[in-house]
């Protein structure tokens, strides 16, 4: 519906779409462009307690969305998040195949915020979870001390984290990546992660998430759903909207999946899907990589411009976007 059914709220997305700043302008863009959010959850999203739209900043608007993700998506009273609720039945995947491998990445510090009550420090955590995968490349034990200390941390983390839905990628599709030696700033670039970047002039310690679908699908076999097609919904915003992210046209995904934008010229075509919350376990962690690599504003905007070109014959309502 890209938000037109709303006379104020769709002028004040034209306008944002319109500002010279990117991180206004390209979420903006986004939900204008959007053909997959169901009517009724449009009209959930604007019923929402929200500001006065006719004198609307864009500040408001994150506020918003930020408030909206984190009762809807995050923290839902149901407990499950609304990407997976009958309102946005249209985009489950209810075709996909459970015993596909999926891989997401996690930075380091993110996990350790989540796990900060088992009180160890990042570099601890990073030297710990090193010796886990060192231990399995060489098919022997890791250190009984050292699997209780992680095994903590991990169960700490899962504690602290949210309902939100998590966005992957095949790891069939992305595979010829990981043998890549700066793999970490290749994926990171693959999945659009404009955000991790690194910091005050340090290396950005992530870590690769691989694992079966099948055990999201055992986990949720009791509801009606489990994984779904993104949209600008399903994202939860820190300081704004997620500018990397650009909605997928019905008609360029027969399969429903979206797609990430590559932040890498010539910029390539990634899959990407959302499926309901699981715990970690210590066989999921396969890889602690250093992103080094940083973008700038005008990376993502020029990955933004040959994503839409290759989409621009499909999308709906590109026209009704800003010249």
């Amino acid at each position: 519906m890209a938000f037109q059914t709303s006379p104020t709220f769709f002028p004040a997305l034209q306008v944002f779409a319109g500002s010279a700043v990117l991180s206004e302008s390209e979420p903006a863009r986004n939900f204008i462009l959007d053909e997959r959010v169901p009517h009724d959850r449009e009209a959930d999203y604007l019923a929402h307690p929200f500001v006065p739209v006719a004198a609307m900043t864009a500040d408001d608007w994150f506020q918003h969305g930020w408030q909206f993700a984190r009762e809807r998506l995050c923290q839902p009273a149901s407990r499950i998040s609304q990407t997976f609720e009958p309102v946005n039945q249209q985009n489950w995947l209810n075709g996909i195949r459970p015993d596909w491998d999926v891989v997401r990445i996690e930075t380091l510090d993110g996990l350790n915020s989540r796990g900060t009550d088992a009180g160890l420090g990042e570099s601890r955590v990073a030297d710990l979870l090193r010796r886990l995968i060192e231990a399995r490349e060489a098919s022997t034990p890791l250190d009984l001390n050292d699997e209780l200390l992680l095994s903590g941390w991990l169960e700490k983390v899962n504690l602290r984290s949210d309902r939100r839905p998590a966005f992957v990628a095949p790891f069939a599709e992305v595979e010829p990546l990981l043998a890549q030696p700066e793999w970490a700033d290749r994926l990171r670039d693959a999945f659009g992660l404009a955000h991790v970047q690194p910091r005050g002039g340090r290396p950005r310690l992530v870590v690769l998430m691989q694992y079966s679908l099948d055990r999201v699908f055992q986990t949720h076999r009791s509801r009606p759903a489990w994984a779904a097609s993104p949209t600008v919904l399903d994202d939860v915003p820190s300081t704004g909207p997620n500018p990397c992210f650009f909605p997928a046209p019905r008609s360029s995904s027969s399969d429903g999946f979206g797609f990430t934008i590559d932040l890498r010229p010539p910029g390539d075509f990634w899959q990407e899907l959302l499926h309901a919350p699981i715990a970690y376990q210590l066989d999921d962690i396969r890889r602690v990589g250093e992103v080094t690599a940083v973008v700038s504003d005008d990376d993502i905007a020029a990955a933004r411009a040959r994503h839409r070109d290759l989409l621009s014959d499909d999308l709906t309502f590109l026209s009704d976007l800003p010249s």
